[in-house]
């Protein structure tokens, strides 16, 4: 028996709260370990920088200013991740100490020992410096929200390949047999849910596929180039990225 899905289309009518998970709370702590000199040389290139900021160009320049990798990849994944989410949801860091404090009154959260009053209050005035509307941050949001924009982002491409078979008028030999092709797309689609189309391919459809499959490879290669040429950068977003760094 299939399983029962709640679809929702359009914004949810109740307004959740923002949920703060555990992991955030102890990224967010990571800014305890650094000295105000620290933090202030962080702020200043990360607001020069005029690239795209995803995470791992976040932890590189991280690298010059901390030693410790634990302390770089948490303070990465609070700068990159934290920061552009609140970019992309209009909120500011000062809402986002706002929420981690009322996540610290809650008895259940205080009992987690994870965060103390003491180290919240060390913390308050030192995460809207690193959480700010930084342009590279701005940057890679544009080009994140361009790269879903684009089109309906690919999920999984299938190519089946089968015979079907052609009988006699009684149903009762076998004639002949017919290879084919069949070509399976499935999409995200703007709702969230998967799309999925379908196509028979004929012989020939399946070498002009190959063929044009090689073409618009060579012409991506050409394109990386001539925008390495151009000194213009290519952000890492979904549309941008090799299968092995996602």
């Amino acid at each position: 028996m299939p399983e029962s899905v709640l679809y929702i289309r359009g914004p949810f009518p109740i307004e959740p709260e923002p949920g703060i998970p555990d992991g955030l709370i102890r990224d967010a702590k990571r800014v305890l370990d650094l000295e105000p000199a620290q933090i202030e040389s962080v702020r200043g290139r990360l607001e020069a920088f005029g690239g795209f900021l995803d995470r791992e160009k976040v932890e590189e320049f991280l690298a010059s200013d901390i030693q410790d990798e634990e302390t770089r990849r948490a303070l990465a994944r609070l700068i990159a991740n934290v920061g552009r989410r609140l970019i992309m949801a209009s909120q500011t860091a000062e809402q986002l100490v706002s929420h981690i404090e009322t996540w610290l009154e809650d008895k259940e959260n205080q009992q987690k020992g994870l965060l103390s009053r003491e180290e919240f209050e060390q913390m308050r005035p030192r995460l809207p410096i690193l959480l700010r509307r930084f342009p590279g941050l701005e940057r890679q949001a544009k080009a994140e929200r361009l790269s879903h924009a684009t089109g309906l982002p690919l999920e999984k491409i299938d190519i089946i390949c089968d015979v079907r078979p052609i009988f006699d008028k009684d149903r009762d030999r076998v004639e002949g047999m017919i290879p084919y092709t069949t070509l399976r797309i499935v999409c995200t689609g703007v709702d969230g849910l998967p799309v999925a189309f379908e196509a028979v391919l004929t012989q020939q459809d399946v070498k002009q596929l190959a063929k044009a499959s090689a073409n618009a490879e060579k012409k991506v290669s050409k394109l990386r180039e001539l925008l390495q040429q151009k000194d213009l950068s290519v952000p890492r977003v979904d549309m941008t990225m090799e299968t092995d760094e996602k």
